[in-house]
This record gives C-alpha cells, structure tokens and sequence, in this order.
C-alpha cells in the first residue's frame, strides 16, 4: 500500500541527482524492492507471474541496454535503462506483493489505487495547499500553470492527459468486475474513474476507448451473452453520467469555459502531424539503429519532447528493425491476456484495457515519461495478479470435494 500511495504520489525529493537528474520517493521504494527480489533469489526463483507476458515486458529493456552501444548520448539512454529496469521491479514487486491473495483483496487495491489517483486531482482544483503543480521555475499566471486548473490534472503526475491514460486501464476493470460481482463499491470506484477520465477532457483518451472498442470486437465476439449485454447497458448509463459530469464542471469552473474552445480545434493535431513530419528525416538518416534510447536525435529541441507517437518514437530510438521488434512487444502484452479469454472473461477485459493503452500510445507519449513508463508496468503487474487470482478462485471451485 505504501508503494501505491507513492505510485500515485511520487513527490520528488532531488531535482539534481547524477545521471537520473530527479529521484522521487517511488525510485526510493523501488530500490527498496529490488533488494528484497534479489534476497528473494537466494530461496528460489522470481515469481514472475505469466512467464510470456514477463519476457514481453522484458524486451524494451533488452533492446534499450544494447542500444547503449550505438547511443549518441550514452547518459540519456542509461536513463532510459534503469527506467525500465524501475518498471520490471514494479511489475515483479506487485506480482510477488498480490500474489496467494484473493480476487476481492486485489481489486481492492485496484479500486484504492484509482481512489489515489483521482484525489489529489480534486485538491488540485480546490487550490488545497502542497497540491499545487509542480512545474519548476514556472509562474502561477503562465498558460501552462493556468492550464491545470482548467481541467482534471495531477499535481505531480502532470497534465490532464497523463492522468486520464493512467485511469483509462482501471475503469474497465473495475466496471467489470463491480457488475460481474455484483460489488457496488468497486462499480462505483469504475464510475468515478471513467468521470475523472472525462473531466481531463483528454480528447485521445477519450477517442482510444472508441478505437479499442472496434479493435477489441472481434475477440469478444464469442464471449457475448445475457450478462454481457447487461454490462453494456451500465456503460451506456455511465457514458451519459460522464455526459452529464461535463456539462456541470463547465458551468461551475470559468477557467474551463476559456479553455473549452480551445479542445475544438485542430491546433494541438497539427502540432502532432508537425513532429511526426521531422521525424521521418531523422529515420532516414539513421534507419537500421537509430540514435539509442531517450535520445533527442541530433539534440533537436523540437524532437526533445518526442514525437506524440510511441511507436514512431521506438524507430527513432532502435531504427526499423529494433523499433519494430520494441513496438511488437509492446501490442503483444494485450496478446498475452487476449490469449487466456477463453477460459476467464476478465482476461478479455483485461486484453481491452490494454488495447486502449496501446491506442492512446498513437496520440500520446505516455509511455515515454520516466514515471508513467514505470506505472504502465505497475498497472500490468495488478491486472495480471488479479487474473491469477480470479484463476486459482476457479480452480478450487472445480476440484472436486475430498
């Protein structure tokens, strides 16, 4: 629980450390954690939950540690290399922390995970004191201060965006398994994640459950049935709640009525489309390795905010065939729960939840952020423990009576 509370609030407690510039008190604990791992070692081997989805999840980092050779800036891609290294200790700690607990004890820490999230968004909004935006050197009447307040964000996490894709993995689960389960509670803590979502007004989030909807469909296909349509029909009420939510934030906050206009327009797109147009020069230049791991090619300050695409970003940083290698790992870690669908619906929803990360990736550069990189790992470590929980549940319910 401690490492939740610090996943959801990793304050940072130097800004100038060697190396990884800033160190957080989620780095401190994760250390923490490694050591316990590898003292772990010394009675037997890791419990690395789905093996498959564990060795996924460890290509980014295999490729990230060989691209130190061809690096053009060998402490940036370090950088990048111990946040992998962060995101697996996060993955194996949350496996091994969950793991012989039951579904209900791990949707629970789901449920509270979320709860952590959203809070320190609402202080942020009421102006609580030591919740507000921690963006260095940056006045309280700049447009980029201001904009927090016009919007559902994070104080520490960041902008609304970050903080909406964080949610966008748990609401799925969480509506799922409250109407499965008939779990009010855990129903309701779905609800507030998808308004929380829909206060960020983070258009591509929005638009990547839609997408991850139609890709998802296929796959589901097989598993629609009477409790399935009765599911649906509580994401509908839940869509016109968001609905609802929305008009009223509107009205109450002016700060979002000046911002409002703003999320109509096609500006932000173009910005996009512009990085994404440098990028292609800089894949040409260097096409089969690229320019190694975090790195800004050439040091362009246009490209040091990445390009808004993940995968576009893995060809910059590893060149076609790594990027691409790096790209199919990442989409094959909703295989790895689509695979398990037959025999559990959660993995189904798990595999949706995950297709919806991989859709917000087209638009966003989550996954690029030192400490959402570390989150997305964390968040996979909870849906895979909560699938083997609900799995071993299952087995004991089928083995038969002594």
């Amino acid at each position: 629980m401690v490492v939740l509370i610090a996943a959801a609030m990793p304050v940072r407690l130097a800004t100038s450390f060697p190396v990884v510039r800033s160190v957080s008190i989620l780095d401190i604990l994760l250390l923490l954690a490694a050591a316990t791992l590898i003292m772990d070692l010394a009675f037997g081997p890791l419990d690395t939950g789905y093996r498959d989805l564990f060795w996924v999840l460890f290509i980014p980092l295999a490729v990230a540690t060989a691209s130190l050779v061809w690096s053009q800036d060998r402490a940036a891609t370090l950088r990048a290399v111990l946040v992998y290294l962060e995101g697996l200790v996060a993955y194996l700690f949350v496996v091994r922390e969950l793991g012989g607990l039951s579904p209900e004890r791990v949707i629970t820490y789901i449920k509270r995970y979320a709860y952590l999230l959203i809070v320190p968004g609402v202080l942020l909004l009421f102006h609580v004191p030591g919740f507000s935006p921690q963006s260095p050197g940056g006045s309280q009447t700049s447009g980029d201060y201001i904009s927090y307040y016009t919007r559902l964000s994070h104080p520490i996490l960041g902008r609304s965006n970050n903080l909406a894709t964080l949610l966008a993995f748990f609401a799925p689960l969480l509506l799922y398994w409250g109407h499965s389960r008939h779990a009010r509670h855990v129903t309701r803590a779905g609800i507030l994640a998808f308004l929380a979502i829909v206060l960020t007004l983070s258009r591509g989030v929005l638009v990547a459950f839609v997408i991850g909807g139609l890709v998802f469909a296929p796959f589901a296909a097989d598993r629609l049935d009477k409790r399935g349509r009765g599911l649906r029909s509580r994401i509908a009420v839940t869509v016109a709640l968001g609905a609802i939510a929305l008009t009223v934030f509107y009205t109450v906050n002016p700060s979002t009525q000046q911002f409002f206009t703003g999320r109509l327009s096609l500006a932000n797109v173009e910005a996009r489309t512009t990085l994404l147009s440098l990028s292609v020069p800089k894949i040409e230049s260097r096409p089969v390795l690229g320019y190694g791991a975090g790195v800004a090619p050439d040091q362009d300050p246009l490209l040091t905010e990445h390009v808004h695409n993940t995968y576009v970003q893995q060809v910059l940083y590893y060149g076609l065939p790594l990027g691409i290698v790096v790209g199919t790992a990442l989409c094959a870690t909703a295989a790895a729960f689509l695979a398990r669908r037959h025999s559990s619906r959660l993995a189904a929803v798990i595999g949706y939840a995950v297709i919806v990360q991989l859709v917000i990736f087209l638009f966003e550069s989550s996954f690029e952020g030192t400490v959402l990189r570390v989150l997305f790992y964390l968040s996979i470590g909870m849906a895979a423990a909560l699938l083997r929980a609900e799995e071993a549940e299952q087995g004991r319910s089928t083995r038969p009576a002594s």
